[in-house]
């Protein structure tokens, strides 16, 4: 007998077949060497605090939250880096899904096919965690503030930057009972940092190590074009990178960002404006590593990346589409053999 599927499930059918297909393009790029692909970056400090703890202070700069569950399924008798794998990915799927419930397939789409969303919730990266418990706490701040407050303050515990999502949430008339349970996150981290780190502050001197400076778009420019990272013989294949690839690299996904939060503010929607900006003015003013970081930094800056799929017509749409995949390709490859962000 023939089952007869709801649009709506039709359209859940292709949003999933679109986050396996984008996964699968990223991992040919890594000739599906799972493991090293695991290993590579940030995933392997994840994984290492996961099965050490936090074994020197430098580590602070990785939230506890995603190595905490990653330690807490591979004590079933996985291998630590495949608890890592299994965890991002089956997380990957919850944010484009809150998004296809929130702004429809288009945007959901829009957010799975981008190369550096596909990279950094396929890797164990902790923004699958992070950007799942952030879209479940904007999703219940007007029905049950309190438990948005502490899905928000998870998501902090899972990435640090995840704090700066707070101004879209004051907005709210129940934002007291938002900020109730939110502050009590904030305490647990501060008590955090000085019970391993020595200091509530301890995060800002680890990233001044990486030269995190406020200084603006043309010392950042400046520092991309010639400073010690980006003057590293970085490769793909025969490719070497320069100081240009990099302006480019992270400009392009800025731009980007950037069109899409001048349409929050000219249609009004000042709520996925508050949700997107900060991200995208703080990549604007950062300089040192974080500036060349710029594709996973604004991850977080959903609407404002969403919005451009919600805005194309189809043709366009496919397109577009069809650009971004081939690029995950790429993106897979140059994660495995140069630094992506």
């Amino acid at each position: 007998m023939r089952v007869k599927l709801s649009d709506s499930q039709k359209k859940f059918i292709i949003l999933i077949v679109a986050i396996v297909v984008s996964k699968l393009v990223l991992l040919a790029g890594a000739d599906f060497e799972i493991e090293k692909f695991c290993m590579r970056w940030d995933g392997e400090h994840f994984i290492k605090i996961a099965d050490e703890g936090y074994y020197d202070i430098h580590e602070l700069a990785f939230g506890p939250l995603f190595p905490a569950t990653i330690r807490l399924l591979s004590l079933l008798g996985i291998e630590t880096w495949l608890a890592a794998f299994i965890i991002v990915n089956l997380l990957s799927v919850v944010p484009p899904l809150i998004v296809f419930r929130r702004w429809g397939l288009k945007p959901a789409l829009f957010l799975a096919l981008n190369p550096a969303y596909v990279l950094f919730t396929t890797a164990p990266y902790s923004e699958a965690m992070a950007l799942s418990l952030a879209l479940l706490a904007y999703d219940l701040r007007e029905k049950r503030p309190e438990l948005s407050g502490i899905f928000l303050g998870l998501a902090v515990l899972a990435k640090y930057t995840m704090g700066l999502l707070i101004f879209a949430f004051l907005l709210d008339g129940k934002r007291i009972r938002f900020l109730i349970p939110f502050s009590a996150f904030g305490l647990v981290l501060l008590l955090f940092f000085n019970s391993v780190g020595g200091s509530p502050w301890v995060y800002f001197d680890i990233e001044k190590q990486w030269d995190a400076k406020m200084r603006g778009p043309v010392a950042q420019i400046k520092w991309m074009m010639d400073s010690w990272f980006t003057n590293q013989p970085w490769r793909i294949r025969d490719f070497h990178l320069r100081g240009i690839h990099w302006v480019v690299h992270s400009w392009a996904f800025l731009l980007t960002y950037t069109a899409g939060l001048l349409i929050l503010l000219k249609e009004k929607r000042v709520k996925e404006f508050l949700f997107s900006a900060p991200f995208v003015i703080l990549q604007y003013l950062v300089t040192g590593v974080p500036s060349i970081s710029t594709p996973r930094l604004l991850l977080p800056a959903v609407p404002a990346w969403t919005v451009l799929g919600e805005k194309m017509n189809r043709v366009i749409f496919s397109i577009i589409a069809l650009i971004l995949l081939i690029s995950t390709y790429y993106v897979g490859l140059w994660h495995m053999q140069a630094f992506f962000g």
